[in-house]
């Protein structure tokens, strides 16, 4: 049996979902998004499955799971008549995938196994291949450089690192003046949104023989434990769709409209008496200072990214409540 991670319980996951709700929420008003069929990997506790059929009504979906257990699992727990779950993994779902011309389709392809980085980089290139114009795509990879190696020579570790990389991702995907650095903590997501933007390019470029392109929505970096990078993109076969694109997503800050700028999502866990005493204080964009003084314990001058992270996103961050049922 695979052991699948508490998601509903890992905050930064969490505001990193609520942001890609809020941006469907805003395509809805150019796209007709309760329509379309979502494709994702529910697990068996189908939080995303939840969020876009309550809160944008997709009553299409398909969940997949590789494992017999978890799939067993997932039919016993699965929260609504509308979700198929296919005991499958994401590879073979997609070599078998046939999409018409009238259709529309989210995929989120939730990874989290580093090791098998060429593979989810060759379903994805796969998928891209087959997507309608105004079909959404999003994908997560493991960004924790301590998935590339480990060694008893820290001078040579990132050097290691590098070799790993070279090594899981197809030659034509890294550039030539990659280097160690783009191994450490800071910048092993950039260089992730660099290959998948690479990846992207190779099936869909503005030629004669590729009506469609990229239109890149938002990318996220955040950490529950293992850092992650997740990039969200719409298909799309015209720049009038990417003028309207772009207008109902103006007022969506995260919605950066860029390949390698990624929100930074930073939040420690906190209780529900200091979300609440830091909430009485927001929105104020002039408020960090005053944050750091009167939360020592939370957020740190020396690191502002927790205190930036929550004044952009407090209003997504998660509430945990015991339920008696």
């Amino acid at each position: 049996m695979t052991k699948q991670p508490f998601y509903h319980l890992r905050p930064n996951k969490s505001i990193d979902r609520n942001l890609f709700v809020q941006t469907l929420i805003g395509l809805s008003r150019e796209l007709p998004i309760s329509n379309y069929k979502y494709t994702g990997f529910g697990s068996y506790l189908f939080d995303d499955f939840k969020l876009l059929h309550d809160i944008l009504n997709i009553s299409d979906m398909v969940s997949l799971e590789k494992d017999e257990v978890e799939f067993q699992r997932a039919k016993y727990n699965k929260p609504y008549k509308c979700i198929s779950i296919q005991n499958t993994d994401s590879t073979q779902y997609i070599s078998d995938l046939s999409i018409q011309d009238e259709e529309h389709n989210i995929f989120w392809l939730d990874f989290v196994a580093p090791s098998e980085l060429g593979t989810q980089l060759s379903d994805y290139s796969t998928l891209l291949n087959l997507l309608n114009s105004e079909d959404i795509i999003r994908i997560t990879l493991n960004a924790n450089p301590d998935s590339l190696g480990t060694c008893n020579q820290p001078d040579h570790l990132q050097e290691l690192r590098l070799e790993t990389l070279k090594e899981r991702v197809p030659d034509r995907y890294i550039w030539p003046t990659i280097s160690s650095n783009d191994v450490i903590t800071k910048n092993y997501p950039v260089t992730l949104l660099k290959i998948i933007k690479a990846a992207t390019l190779e099936c869909l470029n503005e030629t004669p023989y590729s009506p469609n392109f990229m239109l890149p929505l938002f990318s996220s970096v955040y950490a529950d434990g293992q850092q992650m990078v997740t990039f969200t993109g719409i298909v799309l076969d015209s720049h009038e769709k990417e003028t309207k694109i772009k207008e109902v997503l103006k007022n969506h800050r995260h919605n950066t409209f860029l390949w390698d700028t990624p929100a930074r999502i930073e939040i420690p866990a906190l209780s529900v008496r200091e979300i609440t005493e830091l909430n009485k204080l927001l929105p104020n964009p002039k408020i960090k200072q005053q944050l750091i003084k009167k939360f020592p314990f939370i957020f740190s001058v020396k690191d502002e990214q927790a205190v930036n992270s929550y004044i952009d996103y407090y209003k997504y961050y998660p509430n945990y409540h015991q339920v008696n049922f």
